[in-house]
């Protein structure tokens, strides 16, 4: 099975972000005491993480303004060390984190 063209998996990437911030709008730390938007929060990091594995380390090295090995280590922790996560933890992801990525998302799309 070939590889996904690079653009497909920043595409993967810039939709979690979007819903990121779609579930998280609310602002402040209710969200954070509401399973229901954590797990899909958690849901969406796991998929960032995934999609930014899939990047091939050429594109990675071609974009070093991304933390790629943070965004991977972010899913390996939702996905593996779960027993871990803490609240305040996924709340600065989805505050600090992705919109940050977005941002990046965007520009390499070319939808600024």
């Amino acid at each position: 099975m070939p590889a996904k063209d690079s653009r497909v998996y920043i595409m993967h990437i810039r939709d979690s972000c979007r819903r990121i911030a779609e579930y998280t709008i609310t602002g402040g730390d209710t969200w954070t005491s509401k399973p229901l938007i954590m797990d899909a929060v958690c849901r969406n990091i796991t998929i960032i993480g995934e999609a930014a594995r899939k990047l091939d380390d050429a594109f990675q090295r071609a974009h070093p303004e991304i933390p790629w090995s943070g965004i991977i280590g972010a899913r390996n922790i939702v996905m593996h060390a779960y027993d871990f996560l803490r609240p305040e933890l996924i709340r600065e992801m989805a505050e600090k984190d992705v919109p940050a990525l977005l941002a990046h998302c965007l520009r390499l799309l070319g939808e600024e």
